[in-house]
């Protein structure tokens, strides 16, 4: 289940809100569909009220799960969901009920809205603006192509060395260790 977020944290998606929030009281059931770090969490954390079933990660989902979700599918209860991708070779026990989706695709944010977003989480992790130089942040967008999340995991990495040391690591440095976390949470859930 996703985290409560407000959508005034979601920058840069006021559009999507309102489609995917338009498809949720048509009573449609929604697939939030995009590669890792796009931010569809994040949607969903803004989207979900409790009429609405949430998945999330829908790949993750057992037979006997998806099972429940089809029944309750029928039964006309709004799901909505995020998903790498809906190629049904790829979704295993979930596969059969995927026709049942509204394929919403959730793209990457614009060059403007990622510096908004880098900004953001840079002052949330104390790192004064002039540390977050032109450069360091445009090599920042450059690796993060678009994916929040990535660039929210790239700054807080950043933020532990600064902390320590007084000093920022490099935007390359600081993907590698974004990455390495999130590989670590990820073990941990599968654990």
């Amino acid at each position: 289940m996703a985290a409560p977020v407000s959508q005034r944290e979601l920058l840069g998606r006021d559009g999507l809100l309102e489609q995917v929030a338009g498809f949720l009281r048509e009573a449609k059931t929604v697939a939030l569909v995009e590669p890792r770090d796009v931010g569809k969490t994040g949607l969903i954390g803004a989207l979900a009220v409790p009429e609405v079933v949430v998945v999330d990660p829908f790949k993750q989902v057992h037979s006997h799960l998806a099972a429940r979700i089809r029944r309750a599918i029928y039964r006309r209860t709004v799901h909505l969901v995020a998903v790498r991708s809906l190629n049904r070779g790829q979704l295993g026990a979930v596969r059969r009920i995927t026709f049942w989706f509204t394929e919403v695709p959730v793209p990457p944010l614009t060059p403007y809205w990622m510096r908004q977003v880098i900004r953001r989480e840079g002052a949330r992790a104390d790192l004064a603006p002039e540390l977050l130089a032109p450069v360091w942040s445009r090599r920042v967008m450059r690796l993060a192509r678009g994916r929040p999340g990535l660039a929210v995991a790239m700054v807080r990495a950043a933020a532990a060395p600064r902390r320590s040391k007084g000093t920022i690591p490099s935007p390359d440095a600081a993907c590698i260790e974004a990455r390495i976390g999130q590989a670590r949470l990820l073990t941990r859930e599968l654990v």
